[in-house]
């Protein structure tokens, strides 16, 4: 069987991307001058979902402009460093991780599709030591600095598990947001972690007949 997990309010408990770039540009003058000048116009750009891309990019591109492919796989092996040391607002959802080591306990193949950078996700999925595939959104370089290439949301998150080679299919799906509406359609039990009557409801609209809401 096939479990598949999303990332960012999941697994953790906040947003690794956010905190990795506002981590890097805190500590620059020159790059937190940029971000509050630019900050009206992306923004609102990363609060849509159709304009997601091109606001992250911009804020991304900010955060580590004059980094080379070695020097942003350092920045992203530093940050999950800080995590795992306790000294990161991050951390790890309880019942999540929980549910991931039941599955690997039970021999469920596990993968985890995020919208994070995957070099990211891997510095903080990787340490657990279990057999966890990942897959996230890719980067590339433009002028000095890196940008989101294949972004890793919504229908993308389906298209990057079948590129893996896992089918179109899947047994179970977790995720906190219906984002991943197609990510949810493809499981045999689709489950978002919000508790409550009206995560269930939410569901039931979404055509989800088979879905469940877990309280994380």
């Amino acid at each position: 069987m096939l479990a598949v997990f999303d990332l960012d309010g999941t697994l953790l408990d906040g947003d690794s991307t956010a905190l990795w770039l506002w981590g890097r540009v805190r500590r620059s003058p020159f790059r937190a001058m940029a971000v509050l000048a630019i900050a009206p116009v992306a923004i609102p750009l990363v609060a849509l979902p159709r304009t997601r891309r091109a606001g992250a990019s911009i804020l991304l591109w900010i955060a580590t402009v004059g980094l080379g492919e070695q020097g942003l796989r350092e920045s992203c092996a530093r940050f999950g460093e800080t995590f795992r040391a306790g000294r990161s607002a991050l951390a790890w959802r309880a019942g999540g991780l929980a549910v991931l080591n039941a599955h690997l306990a039970s021999g469920d193949r596990v993968v985890v599709v995020t919208a994070a950078p995957a070099l990211l996700a891997q510095a903080l999925i990787g340490p657990l030591g279990h057999p966890i595939e990942v897959l996230g959104t890719s980067l590339k370089r433009r002028g000095g600095g890196w940008v989101a290439d294949v972004h890793c949301r919504n229908q993308q998150k389906c298209q990057a598990l079948a590129d893996a080679g896992h089918g179109v299919r899947w047994t179970y799906a977790y995720t906190d947001s219906l984002d991943d509406l197609p990510l949810l359609r493809g499981a045999e039990t689709p489950v978002i972690v919000k508790g409550g009557k009206a995560a269930e409801q939410r569901l039931f609209r979404a055509g989800l007949a088979n879905g469940r809401a877990a309280a994380w």
